[in-house]
């Protein structure tokens, strides 16, 4: 007969071993703990950093909203991508990095993990790659069945659960603690991938806005459908909480009080990233109509509701009566002290004052036709969030703590005494299998379990791949 000789292709060896060493690369928990940590890193810069929330923000304009000391950076953290850092490899690589790390961990653990959970009694003949070993042995007395049922009492005592021997001629002895919390580590790859996934889902479905609340003032919102609107009490004029308005011309919902704390409204988050102080004032006239003020500062627009900001205490604050020529200044050095504020009021063009006292704040002055009323308010900044993998993240986050808590204070352990009687003597063989790569533990546990000072050798860990021989009855 011919011997048919097949060589293999040198590049077909090649690549099975790179796959190979890639696969178990890729299911290493170092590579899944380095590439969550790298994620972890990013969303802390993507929560120090500003991120814009339009496209069209130049980067001068980011740069001005960073803190000053960072400032300085400003252009190569911009030119880096950090100012939108979600939406670059910085941030979806690891992603996907982890994502297949914990894919292929899953894969290859997954079915090892559901067989140490299910199998009865435990085979000493593989070792969890995830799991420890250490072996010890001593000397049997000359009553070894004694000794054997007492390290069962010892073994239930310590709240193990004896196996059920396949064997009746078998003496050897398999316990297990914690053995469905092999599971655990299921649940942990998995709530990995969840966070993975939410990832992704948040990609398309969040949606962000910042909007500035002013007291009295409506504020449009694309996320929401309709308009935000500080309003005020009937009695001394200040704010009593934000409504939002649909529309669609549907009833007003309330949305907080003074916002000083995030709220949940319709699904979306609002965040207040910001807080000024502002002096909101009224003049109506003999009708109790409202009249428009005209605010001498740029970027302010005219308003029945004028919202000054006070930033410097010291800095004076000026608007106009347009129709009536009258000019008012208000300097509110005391207004957050004393809630005071010193008011005068003049005639464009004159020297002189109408009017110059000191006004409390909410306290109504009567000038001429009209009454005039400052009240202290305060305009925040919201960050209104939106993300329908909210729950998504809930689930994965509390699967991936209450499984590593899991793990960490209630791991799988696995115990094997195998005995080899010979006459009226003999040895245990003593192994532990347990969650996890230090063998401290164990190493004590074995100790006190099988009596150290009869020990004729000393502990030894087992690697994965260093696994014992079953030791049968040979006596």
């Amino acid at each position: 007969m011919d011997t048919v000789e097949t060589q293999t292709n040198p590049f077909y060896t090649r690549f099975q071993q790179f796959i190979t060493a890639l696969w178990d690369t890729l299911r290493q928990r170092q590579t899944t703990g380095v590439c969550l940590a790298v994620v972890a890193v990013v969303l802390v810069i993507g929560g120090l950093l500003p991120q814009q929330i339009s496209p069209e923000t130049s980067s001068s304009e980011w740069i001005a909203t960073l803190s000053t000391w960072i400032q300085p950076w400003g252009p190569p953290l911009y030119w880096l991508g950090l100012s939108r850092v979600f939406q670059t490899l910085w941030f979806w690589l690891p992603v996907a990095l982890l994502l297949l790390s914990c894919g292929v961990a899953l894969a290859d653990y997954g079915p090892l993990c559901r067989r140490r959970a299910a199998e009865i009694p435990t085979d000493i003949g593989w070792q969890h790659p995830l799991a420890g070993r250490v072996e010890q042995s001593v000397r049997l007395p000359s009553t070894p069945d004694e000794f054997l049922d007492s390290l069962k009492a010892s073994l239930i005592a310590r709240h193990f659960v004896i196996d059920e021997q396949v064997d009746e001629d078998d003496r050897s002895v398999s316990a297990s603690a914690r053995r469905a919390n092999w599971w655990t580590v299921v649940a942990i790859y998995g709530g990995i991938v969840g966070l993975c996934l939410a990832f992704i889902v948040s990609y398309f479905t969040l949606e962000t806005e910042s909007i500035t609340l002013q007291p009295f003032r409506t504020t449009a919102s694309h996320v929401f459908d309709g308009t935000f609107e500080w309003r005020s009490s009937a009695a001394d004029g200040s704010v009593e909480g934000v409504f939002f308005d649909p529309s669609d011309d549907g009833a007003s919902r309330f949305v907080a009080g003074q916002l000083s704390r995030p709220a949940l409204f319709d699904r979306a988050f609002l965040v207040p990233t910001a807080s000024e102080p502002v002096l909101t004032v009224t003049v109506a006239d003999e009708t109790s109509e409202l009249r428009r003020l005209l605010p001498l500062r740029t970027e302010l627009s005219p308003a029945t509701h004028l919202n000054l900001p006070v930033g410097d205490p010291d800095e004076p604050l000026f608007f106009l009566l347009p129709t009536d020529h009258l000019l008012f200044q208000i300097l509110p050095s005391d207004v957050l002290d004393d809630h005071t504020i010193n008011l005068q009021v003049g005639i464009e063009g004159e020297a002189e004052p109408l009017e110059n006292r000191m006004l409390p704040l909410g306290e109504p002055l009567e000038l001429q036709d009209f009454i005039i009323t400052v009240s202290l308010n305060q305009q925040v900044t919201v960050t209104v969030w939106r993300d329908w993998a909210v729950p998504l993240y809930v689930i994965s986050l509390v699967t991936i703590i209450a499984g590593g808590m899991l793990l960490t204070f209630r791991p799988p352990w696995h115990i094997w005494l195998i005995p080899e009687v010979k006459g009226r003597g003999g040895q245990l063989y003593g192994v532990v299998e347990k969650f996890g790569t230090s063998p401290n533990e164990a190493v004590q546990f074995l100790e006190r379990l099988l009596d150290p000072e009869s020990a004729s050798q000393t502990p030894s860990e087992s690697k994965a791949d260093d696994v014992p021989t079953q030791k049968n009855d040979q006596g």
